[in-house]
């Protein structure tokens, strides 16, 4: 009875101890594949001068082929107008925040969107 009574006690740490790792990797690999896809929407965007509905496409499709998001779940905003070269382009992108936690003790923000922003200047010669 002892051992039944600290196995039952012990196995939520057990099972904490064994999927948290696996689940904050995926959470850290999926934060990079928003960085690679927000990168090589940003390096399409500059040459053009804003961001359009084919840059959002790409980047959309990364994000789905790699970590299976719906694209109704993606969503992807930018600096539209044409942006004459020097100027600052914008692009925010959100997507549901991959699961971190195996046990709910504590909250970590999961119900939240993960959202990148990032910055570039543009290098539209028009």
């Amino acid at each position: 009875m002892d051992k039944f009574l600290s196995y039952l006690l012990l196995l939520p740490l057990i099972v904490w101890g064994t999927f948290q790792p696996i689940l904050f990797m995926n959470a850290s690999q999926v934060e990079e594949t928003l960085r690679i896809a927000t990168y090589e929407g940003q390096k399409e965007a500059a040459l053009q001068g804003r961001y359009d509905e084919t840059i959002y496409k790409m980047i959309r499709d990364y994000l789905v082929e790699n970590h299976n998001y719906k694209s109704d779940q993606i969503q992807i905003t930018g600096t539209e107008s044409l942006t004459s070269r020097g100027e600052r382009m914008v692009v925010e992108i959100s997507i549901p925040h991959p699961k971190t936690t195996v046990i709910p003790f504590f909250p970590t923000g999961d119900d939240q969107p993960m959202v990148i922003k990032r910055y570039i200047m543009s290098e539209h010669l028009g």
